[in-house]
């Protein structure tokens, strides 16, 4: 089955959902959506962009050749057991990474009402507090992570045993999302695809399963052990159920609900959903190639090349095999040897990988730690040398801001639920507590010298060795 598509207003094509209620009329859609998707360029960067966070970049792949013969004595190239074949990785991606996330989420972030002096508000910003625990926030700050690496993360809403709201990272890989409108701005439904490995039986077994979300409903499907998708009648004896379930005043029991919307909120690094990795990854490759082909060059000692004289090799190939491989060459002529000097010319070598480095920093947009000059740096240089990283964060931070107050709108929505206050006319916006290196003697002196001229309470908030303003 092909996806449908239909055109907006502006000519674009976006797909078609079926509207169909049982789970069995949905499979086909599943099956040829999820395919899609499966296949896309943009699921498929994803597993390249988690090799990358995880230091396993392209050039662990790398193989040095030398020409041999085939069972036909014809020429081919052949892997080299003699040759050094050292495979450098060096993880910017990873630390990129962690500096914008220590950068902008590192800190609890800060719920700005518009009208701070508002009783209503006050108490909003009180109740939610009781839902802003630590794993919520290292919750949020993985899925932002997630963000960077694979250009999207998933956070989905859903209540716990204890009926209590809950909130829960769904790997990137895991979902595959149908979009409402072309800019990805609200879903009409996720797919959530993912594996539970069983041990019960003595032997590791993976079990697949899917789960469709709609606005209104779930629908739960299993692969069965030829690999076929069918319904998931062990949940539910139709396979489709509801968001979650709350008790009936009237009836008294457990009645389904609906959030009225898909239960996931997704978490973007950019409009475009394109992950930190499509900025560096040609200029990493580059440089795990430059630097292990140094290491070889430096363990292959390729600063002489033997040359003897009175022997001749038998082929062209073989000449070249012992020229690569053993850094030999066999010629006839007279009795004689010498060494045939090739030098490294290690100040151009060190100068590109040196660019290297300072263009993954440049377009990464982070800070590059390694340069010397920036210790006992001044104030206005700081905040010059932190100006790329500011500059990705703020352009990062909108998408951040909006999928926490998608988060903080089920809350809210939660808390007029089981606390009966309606907070939903409240305006408010997050702000983020940025963290950067500062020069402390340089800070501090400017609060002691900004005594009297600001209040104690705003020198204090600025003073680095500050922990709770209040005390």
């Amino acid at each position: 089955m092909s996806i449908l598509y239909v055109k907006t207003n502006d000519n674009r094509l976006q797909p078609t959902i079926p509207q169909k209620d049982s789970a069995e009329s949905n499979m086909q859609f599943i099956s040829a959506y999820l395919a899609d998707w499966e296949g896309s360029k943009q699921r498929t960067f994803m597993d390249v962009c988690e090799r990358y966070y995880n230091n396993e970049s392209d050039i662990l792949g790398k193989r040095r050749t030398v020409i041999s013969k085939d069972e036909e004595n014809n020429p081919v190239l052949a892997e080299s057991k003699l040759l050094a074949n050292n495979r450098l990785t060096h993880n910017f991606l990873q630390k990129l990474i962690k500096q914008k996330l220590g950068y902008i989420i590192s800190k609890p972030f800060t719920i700005d009402p518009d009208d701070a002096e508002d009783e209503t508000a006050k108490a909003m910003i009180k109740d939610i507090k009781e839902y802003y625990s630590k794993s919520f926030h290292k919750m949020i700050k993985n899925t932002a992570k997630d963000s960077l690496v694979n250009g999207l993360g998933w956070v989905q809403v859903y209540y716990n045993e204890q009926g209590k709201l809950s909130f829960k990272r769904i790997p990137s890989k895991e979902i595959a999302p149908i979009w409402k409108d072309i800019d990805h701005t609200e879903l009409a439904g996720v797919i959530r695809k993912y594996i539970v490995d069983d041990f019960s039986t003595g032997k590791k077994i993976e079990n697949k399963y899917i789960e469709y979300y709609t606005e209104d409903k779930v629908y739960y499907y299993r692969y069965n052990t030829d690999g076929v998708l069918v319904p998931n009648t062990s949940i539910f004896v139709d396979a489709v159920g509801p968001h979650y379930f709350g008790m009936s005043i009237k009836e008294n029991q457990a009645e389904g609900m609906s959030w009225g919307k898909v239960p996931f909120i997704a978490f973007k690094y950019n409009s475009e959903e394109t992950p930190l990795l499509s900025k560096i990854k040609t200029l990493i490759d580059d440089y795990d190639k430059k630097t292990s082909g140094i290491s070889d060059l430096i363990d292959d000692m390729p600063n002489s090349i033997t040359i003897v004289k009175n022997y001749d090799g038998t082929s062209k190939e073989e000449f070249v095999k012992n020229k690569n491989e053993y850094r030999t060459i066999f010629v006839q002529g007279d009795g004689d040897a010498k060494a045939l000097e090739t030098p490294l010319n290690i100040t151009e070598l060190d100068t590109h990988i040196q660019r290297l480095r300072e263009d993954i920093y440049e377009f990464g947009q982070g800070v590059n730690t390694a340069d010397k000059d920036i210790r006992d740096t001044s104030g206005v240089a700081l905040r010059f040398l932190y100006a790329d990283l500011d500059m990705d964060c703020n352009d990062w931070g909108p998408e951040l801001e909006t999928s926490i107050i998608d988060i903080l709108t089920f809350i809210i929505e939660d808390i007029k639920n089981t606390k009966g206050t309606d907070y939903t006319s409240v305006n408010y916006s997050i702000l983020f507590n940025t963290d950067v290196i500062i020069n402390e003697t340089e800070t501090i002196t400017n609060c002691f010298t900004s005594k009297g001229v600001i209040s104690d309470e705003t020198i204090a908030a600025n003073h680095p060795w500050t922990r709770d303003v209040d005390k």
